[in-house]
Parts: C-alpha cells; structure tokens; sequence
C-alpha cells in the first residue's frame, strides 16, 4: 500500500510525461495561459528591441543637439517597445500560436526523448539546458508585425527565442527519473495491483484494513502534490519563472495525477468501509469453522 502512489504516478508519468502525444496533450493548453502569454510577449520584445537597437538608431538621427531634447530617445525607444508588445501579445493570444506551441511542445520532445535515450552527455552538455525552441513562432510574430507596419524587424532566419522548461543543474537527475519511467512505469500498476490481489486472496480478513491503508497513502499523497510538492518543483525545477506561472505549469502538469490519485482514495476508502461487514461475517465463520474442527 506505501508504494501505491508510486505506481499510480509511474503509470501517469508514462502516459504523460515520457509519451510524446501525452505530453503534448498535457501542456498544450498553456498557449492560453496569461501569466505565458505574457512571459513570451516581453521576452520577445526584448529580443527585438535589442536586434534593431531602436535607442541607438534613434540617437544616431537625433544627435546631442536641441533635436535630442524635443525628441528623447529613451522615450521613443519606450514607446517603440510598448507597440511591439502590445502587437506581439495579441499574436500570442491567437490561435495560429497555440497551433504553433503543440508543434513545437512535439518537436521538442522527440528531440529530448532522443537525448534522454541516448544516455549520453554529449547534446545535454552542449546544449547547457534542454529547451523548447520556438524559432518559427517568432518568425511568424516578426512578419505579423511588419504587415502591422513596424518596420525594419529581423530576418526570418536570423531570429530565434527559446523558453527553457527546467533549470541546467537539474537535467542529470531528470534524465535517470525519465529512463525509469520509460522502463518501469507502464508496469509499476499491475505489479502493485498483484501484490494487493495476492495478500486479500491470501488474508480475506485484511481486506478492509488493505483499502483504508490504500485510501491513508493516495490521500497523504494528493495533500502534499496540493500543498508541498509544488513549491519543491518551483526552487528545482521551475525557478526562472515567476512563481505564480510556475505554479500554473506545475497544475496543469499534475492534473491527471492529481485526480488519479483522488478518485484512487475515495474508491478505496468506500470499498474499505463497504467491505468490514463481510470482513467481520468471515472471520466470524472461519471461527466457528475452526472450533467445530477441534471439536
């Protein structure tokens, strides 16, 4: 029964987390995440802002003379950034991102799983950080936003962004835990569902207890991915996000697992309460069986 929710999270892990289609279905709907939204629309401002060098340039027409001063390059540079903030986040509120963001979350995943299987240190060490790469997101938001009329935006192929899903000293550890997964965690459920078949087959009379056990350890385990667990996630894994995002990712991650384990300790604790009736007629009977034998 202690490592029930082990199982139970192996089993999702490997649906969700180490399954391409599965992971793509899980963190898919983040493209309609606010707090992302508005991590991708600042990031990518600042990444055009710095290609066209837009203070510079401004202060290259306008000199240090009066010009300067009725025409303040900071200002204009400010407002330069604004517009293209303002133009770029109503792109990535579009559908053509979401469509775009499944592509990529696939793209990258294959690319890590190859990585990850490849088991070797070589791509993890010269990449410094496994991220998802959305080159022709932003391809697609420069050419929005030149058809908008903000001109002289950055070639198509000379313009990348990358969001890294988890911190560089992370990824060795998150290797080991992912090739598990692969290699135990389909299987963790069944073996565990045999050992628990096994024992009531064996001892009927700690049917009841088996459940309730099972219904205390998925219950302890929900609590704490509720409480604990997320703030764990935030200072290992997730800490170059704002902590209100990087508690949106970790929910929308955790959803399935969360509720397997939930709908897990309600079914328990109902068949362990339903079940102490019987339990007890049995023990009863194996005890009149067993003074008839003696006698």
């Amino acid at each position: 029964m202690i490592i029930a929710p082990i199982s139970i999270a192996g089993l999702w892990a490997s649906n969700h987390i180490t399954n391409t289609d599965g992971f793509v279905e899980t963190l898919g709907p983040l493209a309609n995440n606010q707090g992302l939204q508005d991590l991708v629309a600042e990031q990518v401002t600042t990444s055009i802002s710095g290609k066209l060098q837009i203070e510079d340039n401004i202060m290259a027409v306008t000199g240090d003379g009066l010009l300067s001063q009725l025409l303040p390059a900071d200002e204009l540079a400010n407002k330069a950034d604004e517009v293209i903030q303002s133009s770029t986040l109503r792109i990535v509120q579009s559908e053509s991102f979401a469509a775009t963001w499944q592509s990529t979350l696939r793209t990258s995943h294959q690319t890590t799983d190859r990585i990850f299987n490849e088991q070797g240190t070589a791509d993890l060490d010269q990449a410094g950080k496994l991220s998802f790469r959305f080159d022709d997101v932003f391809a697609g938001v420069t050419k929005s936003l030149g058809a908008l009329g903000i001109a002289g935006l950055p070639a198509i192929g000379n313009f990348s962004w990358s969001l890294d899903l988890v911190q560089e000293d992370a990824l060795p550890t998150i290797q080991k835990v992912y090739l598990l997964i692969q290699s135990v965690g389909p299987w963790a459920i069944y073996i565990n569902g045999a050992l628990l078949l096994a024992g009531v087959t064996l001892a009927p009379r700690y049917l009841s207890k088996a459940c309730l056990w099972l219904t205390a350890t998925t219950g302890l385990s929900y609590i704490a991915l509720k409480t604990l667990v997320p703030d764990y996630i935030q200072e290992r894994l997730l800490s170059h996000f704002t902590r209100e995002l990087s508690r949106d990712i970790f929910d929308q991650v955790s959803h399935g697992l969360a509720t397997g384990l939930l709908v897990t300790a309600i079914v328990s604790a109902i068949l362990g309460v339903a079940s102490l009736p019987l339990v007890r007629s049995w023990s009863r009977s194996q005890s009149t069986h067993g003074i008839a034998a003696q006698q």
